[in-house]
């Protein structure tokens, strides 16, 4: 038998398993239904509300085989593979150990190229106001405008030390 970290065994894989994010929910669920997606998203608030949850959800949205849809399967190798941390096209970053603008340099590389089997392309920066400001200022340009078929995710507990753009 396996062992599985609680925390990971019971965490949210769809958006009716969030708990407490009603508004945020219902915005990310219209915006899929009205194919009016944003480029880029700040999820903000205190540890463990469920920010990158969240964003993992709106991945699994995203890139599931019947969709986009506010509904993902759960069963399909996107959802499965976004599930299990293994999505090629789901990239997760440590805004904390990544916080150097080499850091953000090879990012906007990465950024350029097509998705391998997905959708989209989904980069969820954790604890990004931990990016040095040269950090910031390099990934502005590709956050504002970023390609067709990426979308970013910034998840944060302070969200007065992310730059107004």
């Amino acid at each position: 038998m396996s062992y599985l970290v609680l925390a990971r065994k019971w965490r949210p894989q769809t958006f009716g398993d969030l708990i407490g994010q009603e508004p945020i929910v219902r915005v990310l669920k219209n915006s899929i239904e009205q194919d009016k997606l944003a480029h880029a998203y700040v999820f903000s608030g205190p540890r463990g509300v469920g920010k990158t949850s969240t964003a993992r959800i709106l991945a699994k949205s995203l890139n599931c085989a019947h969709g986009p849809t506010h509904d993902p399967c759960g069963k399909c190798d996107s959802c499965n593979s976004i599930a299990n941390l293994s999505s090629v096209d789901v990239i997760e970053i440590d805004g904390a150990s990544n916080n150097s603008v080499d850091n953000i340099r090879d990012l906007r590389e990465r950024v350029k190229y097509a998705p391998s089997s997905s959708k989209f392309k989904v980069y969820i920066i954790d604890e990004a106001h931990m990016l040095s400001t040269p950090a910031f200022n390099a990934l502005l340009k590709t956050l504002e405008e970023p390609p067709s078929h990426v979308i970013f995710v910034l998840a944060t507990t302070e969200a007065k030390k992310i730059p107004l753009t």
